[in-house]
């Protein structure tokens, strides 16, 4: 038999679940409809990679960038963030490129010789101390030339 306390405590996780399995969809469903069309003439891989990120947050992601393929990476976030910023290291974290809200970049092309790992970091900058805080969806996506 389950005491009140325990049920209360099923009840807020199972809400909690729901809320957080209700936001990736919702972020999913952002990326399909507004983030892949901008890789074109690239073919999404269909590896989809995405955070709810607020202001001051960052989220990273290991990418694997196969030889003898041009590749189109792109971090597409919703509006209500503004512009974020990303860069991409290679393994021994040298910069391969960065862009910067100040001058905003939303994909980068390369073309890889050899297989490599990289890492991808995307960080939304901090608001004023007045503003509300918003979360929103930041999407990574990653498009090949067929």
């Amino acid at each position: 038999m389950l005491t009140r306390n325990t049920f209360i405590q099923a009840s807020m996780v199972g809400a909690f679940l729901l809320l957080a399995g209700n936001a990736q969809a919702q972020c999913r469903s952002f990326a399909k409809n507004k983030c892949v069309p901008g890789l074109a003439p690239y073919k999404f891989n269909e590896t989809f990679n995405s955070a709810q990120l607020a202001p001051g947050e960052e989220a990273e992601v290991n990418l694997t960038f196969y030889s003898g393929q041009d590749y189109r990476v792109m971090v597409c976030a919703h509006p209500i963030l503004g512009e974020v910023n990303w860069k991409l290291v290679d393994s021994n974290n040298k910069i391969v490129f960065e862009s910067l809200a100040d001058e905003p970049k939303p994909n980068f092309d390369l073309k890889v010789a050899t297989t490599m790992q990289m890492k991808l970091v995307v960080w939304v900058p901090t608001q004023g101390k007045n503003e509300m805080v918003h979360v929103g969806c930041v999407a990574i996506m990653v498009g090949f030339m067929e």
